[in-house]
């Protein structure tokens, strides 16, 4: 399988999590519990089949597990070379963060004790989302735009202080 393909399967799984929750998430009052329940076990599959695409996933393809370790972050840390490891981790904590939500959820349904820590752990993953998303953004698109605004800041503010410097 061509990592092309491996990367349009990520993100159509991504388009699949990624609506599942949104739905489960808006739908969570007694009025649409049908369509919560039905999101929520989308979100369950959506799990089970990266964890299952994701061990049988080629070494250093696209849809392999992600593996985050503190000797990569060090080393990524010291020369800066290489993928962020921040992705990883971040992979791992939503697929446990979620994958937890829609378990948790799954068994409230028949024990009513778990309802209380599904909707805190619901929570708690809608955040952890936030951040993945504003982290993946920054990373592709905001160092960027922040390098663009440094570098305007540097051409407006220059006239300033060679003035100043000069009296």
């Amino acid at each position: 399988m061509s990592p092309k393909f491996q990367y349009l399967l990520l993100k159509a799984w991504h388009a699949w999590i990624g609506g599942a929750f949104l739905v489960a998430y808006v739908t969570a009052d007694e009025d649409t519990y049908a369509m919560h329940l039905f999101a929520g076990y989308a979100v369950v599959a959506a799990i089970a089949a990266r964890l299952l695409a994701g061990l049988a996933a080629p070494a250093g393809g696209p849809l392999r597990l992600p593996r985050p370790s503190l000797r990569t972050a060090r080393a990524w840390l010291a020369d800066g070379k290489g993928r962020h490891p921040l992705f990883a981790w971040f992979a791992a904590l939503l697929l446990a963060v979620v994958g937890l939500a829609a378990v948790s959820g799954a068994l409230a349904d028949g024990m009513t004790w778990l309802e209380d820590p599904h909707e805190a752990i619901s929570e708690a993953s809608l955040w952890v989302i936030v951040g993945h998303v504003a982290f993946v953004t920054f990373m592709y698109g905001g160092k960027r735009l922040w390098g663009r605004i440094t570098a305007w800041l540097s051409e407006t503010l220059a006239p300033m202080t060679s003035k100043e410097n000069s009296r």
